[in-house]
């Protein structure tokens, strides 16, 4: 029998996460069932359902196991949501494999990340994850080649500077393109940044150990499993696993592919110091989504009593309560407590003094580092205005190099 959560959702956000998923068991069939002659907010559940990205798989199953039981008015806008994200899906994946085959024609590597590959790879159907734009993962040398591709499919480098609102969201050295006379935007990665969070995306594992996947006529090169679950689980937490369609990607990868390469993961996990993130995000999974998980791999971080307390707060907007949530608005201090190391938390600590960080003057009540955090500050912060005063400029930076990069 599984463990009540410290936590509990609401019941419309129990109902969307016993939803969110291709394989529904009996027994969930049932309390699918019953939970809907329940009194819900309905207005609710699709706005939580369109904010999570899972509005495909919620209507996939209430149209299927209980679909006399919905109310007709919900049914139909859940059935008309879905049928125009299908339709998006389907074009943005045509674009897709006409821009991979532009790639190829020009023999520069490239790697889809996320959207429609991800729908096929893990959901097994290109229609029940939602996405909006194309990922692209390239080698950082050849951003110069990449561009004069996507320049000659029609696409414009997109200007962040021209909408103050959406350019905080578009951190990270990304380079953003709209192709013209259309709302399709094309993301080209080769490393995966936020606030304080920065991970090398164009690495040596990724190009050499790729998967073949059919995208209508065109066959593209994607990431494998074992790979893939890693960046999906690093991208979770960079964002503090605030949307549940990011713990559904975990949990379609796992129940998509259940003889994943655990050694390898673990290695490229520990050398790429993301080991946490990794048991951060297959905690989740497990405990949300009854992810397949091996013993061997739980045990790893069963005993873990930071991933504990994370995975009964996140996604935050599904609580009954959510302020006992890990918000992104949090995401430092997340950062700081999963790091692998005491003296990577240590260092991480400098850095959020050093830059001022609200997570030091105004930690979040979960976060049970914040008071030491707080006391390194007060040491910090006469020692970084005698370093102001006193030490070059150059040899600052290279202080600060050390402090955020360890070398």
């Amino acid at each position: 029998m599984k463990e009540p959560r410290q936590f509990p959702w609401s019941s419309e956000s129990e109902l969307l996460v016993w939803s969110a998923r291709t394989r529904v068991t009996e027994e969930l069939r049932a309390d699918i069932s019953s939970r809907v002659q329940k009194p819900l907010d309905w207005g609710l559940m699709l706005d939580l359902a369109a904010y999570h990205g899972v509005l495909p798989l919620l209507y996939r199953n209430l149209s299927t196991i209980c679909p006399s039981l919905v109310p007709g008015d919900t049914l139909t806008k859940l059935r008309q949501k879905t049928q125009a994200c299908a339709l998006l899906n389907r074009s943005l994946a045509q674009e897709l494999g006409n821009l991979c085959d532009a790639f190829a024609a020009r023999c520069v590597p490239v790697v889809p990340i996320k959207g429609a590959t991800l729908a096929l790879s893990a959901y097994g159907d290109l229609t029940l994850r939602d996405f909006s734009d194309l990922d692209l993962l390239i080698p950082e040398s050849a951003i110069g080649a990449a561009q004069a591709v996507l320049f000659a499919q029609g696409y414009e480098r997109k200007d962040p500077s021209s909408n103050p609102t959406e350019a905080e969201h578009d951190e990270g050295p990304y380079h953003v393109f709209i192709k013209t006379r259309s709302l399709v935007r094309v993301d080209l990665q080769w490393v995966m940044a936020h606030q304080h969070f920065a991970f090398q995306l164009d690495r040596p594992e990724f190009w050499a150990h790729r998967s073949p996947v059919m995208l209508g006529s065109s066959t593209v090169q994607v990431l494998a499993p074992e790979e893939l679950l890693i960046l999906l689980c690093v991208h979770g937490s960079k964002h503090a696993w605030e949307q549940l369609k990011w713990v559904c990607d975990v949990a379609e990868l796992l129940r998509s592919h259940p003889d994943l390469d655990w050694e390898r993961i673990f290695a490229n996990a520990t050398a790429w110091r993301c080991q946490r993130l990794i048991h951060i995000g297959l905690a989740l999974a497990h405990r949300v989504l009854d992810a397949p998980i091996p013993e061997s791999v739980c045990a790893r971080y069963s005993t873990d009593a930071d991933v504990r307390m994370l995975s009964e707060r996140m996604p935050a907007s599904l609580l009954a309560s959510p302020r006992n949530g890990v918000s992104e608005e949090q995401a430092a201090a997340f950062y700081l407590t999963l790091k692998d190391t005491w003296w990577e938390r240590c260092r991480f600590g400098l850095v959020l003094c050093r830059d001022g960080s609200s997570v030091v003057e105004n930690p979040p009540s979960w976060f049970s580092r914040g008071r030491g955090l707080m006391r390194l500050a007060h040491l910090v912060r006469p020692c970084q205005r005698a370093v102001r005063n006193l030490v070059p400029s150059s040899i600052r930076g290279v202080i600060n190099r050390w402090v955020e990069h360890g070398g």
